[in-house]
């Protein structure tokens, strides 16, 4: 199946310099704080991973590391620097650049899905249903492709995650081996206590380029990525527009949906989908460092502090606990 999952695709509005969902520790940059907000949240963020280079619209099959720059969900914690470009409810260009981190000292509402960091993708309960709508979402074959995107202005829709299935299983049967799964992925998303997921749950992990592998092996099948750039600037980029008819999408206008996209095969439509990308000036990020563990002490609702200052202990965050 290749199923077209739009979510709401607003960043966070972080004009004002006083608010309780961010704190300022100089006059462009500071620390947001876990997303409470009602709805999912997107960033655009700098962070450390791997990407296929787009050399004259074709990708390199060597992979590179950088400093990833990408459109992405990280509901928990990040610092960020604003990059002067005012905000927009209709998408454009970011209004602030986010380096993600995690505390697990104020943990918040909104899980992260899907969850791109680390040696794998991995989707897990957005959407999914036991009956009606959603209902499909529980039971999708190897091979399948979700196209994470937003509708904008009611006219086009946008997307930051390419997501390929590998292999699933229940909540049920993580439970039997939960240190088989990263340790951040199960404080962000899977154990999270406001949006504990259920037994019924499915969880996929993605199909990724395999960084030891030949690439002979990699370039013959798909593969999970997001659209990223390496040198985009402080003003970054605006996510990629999809032609909505040439890729057969639900015609923009219905807000946040799940559409099955048909008359295609899965292979063809990820390679039509690379090719537009590359043809637009994007390269392919394959793999992202997990970020930092930071102890940070979430004061900012404290009234015993009015410098608003934090203490923060840096760690890596490890594949298991």
């Amino acid at each position: 199946m290749i199923i077209q999952f739009s979510h709401n695709g607003k960043e966070l509005n972080m004009t004002s310099k006083k608010s309780d969902k961010y704190r300022f520790e100089s006059l462009s940059s500071g620390y947001r704080f876990w997303n409470n907000e009602p709805n999912h949240k997107r960033k655009f963020m700098k962070h450390k991973g791997w990407y296929l280079e787009n050399i004259g619209n074709k990708f390199s099959i060597i992979p590179q590391q950088a400093e990833l720059f990408f459109w992405g969900e990280w509901e928990p914690q990040s610092r960020f620097e604003l990059t002067g470009n005012p905000y927009s409810a209709k998408g454009g260009l970011p209004h602030a650049i986010h380096y993600p981190l995690f505390s697990n000292n104020s943990l918040g509402i909104h899980n992260t899905d899907p969850f791109v960091f680390g040696e794998s993708f991995y989707y897990t309960n957005c959407k999914q249903k036991r009956k009606g709508r959603g209902e499909e979402m529980l039971n999708l074959s190897r091979g399948s492709i979700i196209l994470f995107g937003s509708e904008i202005n009611k006219s086009e829709f946008i997307i930051d995650t390419v997501f390929v299935v590998s292999n699933n299983e229940t909540v049920k049967d993580y439970k039997n081996h939960i240190d088989d799964y990263p340790y951040i992925l199960r404080q962000v998303t899977i154990e999270l206590k406001e949006r504990e997921l259920q037994d019924w749950h499915t969880l996929y992990k993605g199909q990724m380029y395999d960084l030891n592998s030949s690439y002979a092996k990699n370039i013959a099948s798909t593969f999970c990525f997001f659209p990223c750039k390496v040198n985009c600037g402080n003003k970054g980029f605006e996510r990629p527009i999809i032609n909505w008819e040439d890729f057969n999408l639900q015609k923009p206008g219905a807000g946040t949906v799940l559409h099955t996209i048909k008359d295609i095969a899965e292979k063809e439509f990820w390679n039509k989908l690379v090719e537009v990308l590359l043809r637009e000036g994007y390269s392919l990020g394959v793999q992202l460092d997990y970020p930092l563990l930071e102890e940070i002490i979430d004061i900012s609702k404290s009234k015993k502090n009015s410098k608003n200052s934090c203490h923060v202990k840096k760690h890596e965050c490890t594949t298991n606990s």
